[in-house]
């Protein structure tokens, strides 16, 4: 089995024999994969600095100080760092010849042995000011090869913008490092420079003027495994037993075929897009723990397990039978609306199936659901959100409304993800992701998205696509678990400029109201809508990427139509007397006059505008509050009203009648 390292210790070497010093950033507090083992980054780097044979390597935080990995580098350096600053040359940069004597300070230390323990002797403790000093004294002579490793770099400054003296002065002497350090002269090592690595998990902390057109310092993003390298975690500790459960077979099924193994460790690469090599170990770990093996048939309900922390997904536990019904429940629920309801219904057989183009082994790292729903105003298209949570969870807590109009401006794309390190609200998280990971299985509805800034739009790309989004605290909500609802109502109303009040684009609902919905197919209404949506997206803000991961989830609801009118009532009218029944144990009866009222004032103005929004409305004004003033005018006692039946009627002039 072959091995293979970390990528970015490629470019690590590569920019070392270009004698550049380097920011390693990112991913610097995980483990990483070199010569066949895990080893952290302060390991990696002693060993492969002292395979390469450097005879000094000094490693330096605001904490501990300097610290050598052995005891005589610690001598030698103090007496390099001393001569260096005693000489009385206005140029640090002009080495000075080396002595053939063996007691000249400049001599390099003995060799280590690249099998010794390593050890961290501490220096007494200096100043930082004092210790970069001393370290540039020593880099800038070309007699004794030294490398400087400086820890936590991205915290020698609280603020890279602005900082006390004390602090700039630290900084500008170690850019003086990289300005001044020697090549060296003599050895196997000849050609090299000494060389300074400073480690930054977050490159914005490090000042720009220091790295920023500096031809000496490059750059090293330490990255997260990539697939190849989780592949072979897979691989090494799968053959040796060490997940939960028996060692897969590592011999071929048939000739020219994967062994298990293989097999197995192939999905499980996929399966752990965006771990850390510590996730990768936490995994394994759980394996054992919990007992559920890396096999093919359980590697993905072990991922999911570690990531949700629930053996069991909500949507593969769906029952045929309510699968079946499920269009019937919904249809009871969001009246006039079939071809949304079938949208969702076929949503709904396919995660209970899971079979798709965009899996792991039959399973999608994407969301379950994305739909993008538009139409006019109060035809459902939150109530289908409500009763598709329902229906899957039993339970409306898994149901989660943001309104996208507290998202108008820029910066607002910050409270999804939640503030970067540093700025005011990094320690809430981001509303979205601290949402996805409390409640990993839940439905997302993303209301009127159209009034959030395109800047935010932007975040739901990398959830559209990957199925996970990563908030500033560096925690990743992975949406696999999850249903996404976008409501827009672009195309209902007239688009008009802000400056001048000039119609940019014609809405449909003023021609409604004009002509009457009976004039408008669906067909009609679904074209006008598709190309809104379509405008909209291309041309207005720009974000044709997001429309391409839309793709064929857009679903237009239809016009609230006239003989849809009775039937919404009906709904409001059966949940006022289930009310009445909770209550006070008493029985409403609704005579046809209240239908045929409430439908008459349906036609008037703008009120098929507002959907079935307004027949609530109505309804709230026309009969609930009278009823409640009669109820509580004729029986001040309340505790009478059990067992009584009051028959709800509405003359023409819209008064409530009561008997």
């Amino acid at each position: 089995m072959n091995t293979i390292s970390a990528r970015w210790i490629q470019d690590f070497e590569k920019l070392l024999y270009r004698r550049q010093h380097l920011i390693l950033y990112g991913n610097i507090h995980d483990r990483f994969l070199w010569r066949g083992a895990y080893q952290n980054i302060g390991e990696f780097l002693n060993t492969y600095f002292q395979d390469m044979g450097f005879n000094l390597i000094v490693r330096y935080d605001q904490i501990d100080g300097l610290r050598f990995t052995q005891p005589e580098m610690r001598s030698v350096f103090d007496r390099l760092a001393r001569q260096r600053l005693t000489e009385r040359q206005p140029d640090l940069t002009t080495p000075t010849p080396a002595s053939a004597n063996n007691n000249n300070p400049m001599s390099p230390p003995p060799r280590a042995n690249p099998g010794a323990v390593l050890q961290q002797v501490v220096t007494p403790r200096l100043s930082p000011e004092e210790a970069f000093g001393n370290l540039r004294a020593v880099i800038s002579q070309p007699n004794t090869s030294i490398v400087g490793i400086v820890d936590l770099g991205d915290m020698l400054t609280a603020d890279p913008d602005r900082y006390p003296a004390e602090e700039r002065n630290t900084l500008v002497l170690l850019k003086k490092c990289t300005l001044e350090a020697a090549v060296i002269k003599e050895g196997e090592l000849t050609g090299y420079r000494n060389t300074l690595i400073i480690l930054a998990s977050d490159l914005r902390r490090v000042p720009a003027w220091f790295h920023a057109n500096n031809p000496f310092v490059a750059m090293v993003q330490v990255t997260r495994p990539n697939k190849d390298e989780r592949r072979q975690f897979a691989l090494r500790f799968g053959s040796q037993g060490f997940f939960g459960g028996e060692r897969l077979n590592t011999q071929p099924i048939a000739p020219n075929q994967p062994s298990e193994l293989e097999t197995v460790a192939e999905e499980f690469a996929d399966l752990t897009e965006g771990f850390q090599t510590m996730d990768l170990e936490a995994l394994r770990h759980t394996s054992w723990r919990e007992r559920i093996p890396l096999s093919s048939r359980e590697a993905l309900r072990l991922v999911d397990f570690y990531k949700f922390g629930q053996r069991d997904e909500p949507f593969e536990q769906i029952i045929p039978e309510k699968v079946a019904r499920a269009r019937e429940e919904l249809t009871r629920t969001v009246i006039g609306q079939p071809r949304a309801i079938a949208a969702v219904t076929r949503m709904l057989t396919s995660a209970k199936v899971g079979i798709s183009i965009s899996n792991v082994s039959g399973r999608s790292s994407k969301p379950k659901g994305i739909f993008f729903f538009v139409g006019p105003t109060g035809v459902g298209k939150t109530e289908l959100a409500k009763s598709l949570t329902r229906l899957i969870f039993g339970d409306e807590q898994a149901f989660a409304r943001f309104d996208m109009s507290e998202y108008k401006e820029e910066h607002a794309a910050e409270k999804l993800a939640g503030s970067p390190p540093g700025f005011v609200g990094y320690e809430e998280g981001g509303q979205l992701t601290n949402r996805v990971l409390e409640r990993p299985y839940s439905i997302l509805l993303f209301d009127e998205i159209e009034k959030a800034h395109p800047k935010v739009l932007d975040k739901f790309l990398q959830i559209l696509e990957d199925g996970r989004l990563t908030d500033g605290k560096g925690q990743t909500a992975y949406f696999n678990q999850t249903v996404i609802i976008f409501t827009s109502n672009i195309g209902a109303s007239d688009l008009t400029d802000p400056q001048t009040g000039g119609i940019i684009r014609q809405g449909i609902m003023r021609q409604v109201q004009q002509q009457g919905a009976n004039n408008f197919s669906y067909v009609q209404v679904e074209s006008h809508f598709q190309t809104e949506v379509e405008w909209y997206f291309t041309s207005r803000i720009g974000r044709a990427e997001l429309l391409n991961r839309l793709g064929d989830n857009i679903v237009v609801f239809d016009l609230l139509r006239p003989e849809f009118i009775s039937q919404i009532a009906d709904k409001f009218l059966r949940q006022l007397a289930e009310s009445a029944r909770e209550k006070h144990q008493l029985t409403l009866n609704f005579q046809p006059s209240v239908l045929q009222v409430l439908s008459h004032r349906m036609q008037r103005a703008d009120n098929l505008l507002f959907g079935g929004r307004r027949i609530k409305t109505l309804l709230e004004s026309l009969v609930e509050r009278p009823l409640n003033h009669w109820i509580f005018e004729t029986y001040p006692q309340l505790n009478i009203l059990a067992g009584r039946t009051l028959s709800i009627a509405l003359r023409e002039d819209e008064q409530l009648e009561v008997s």
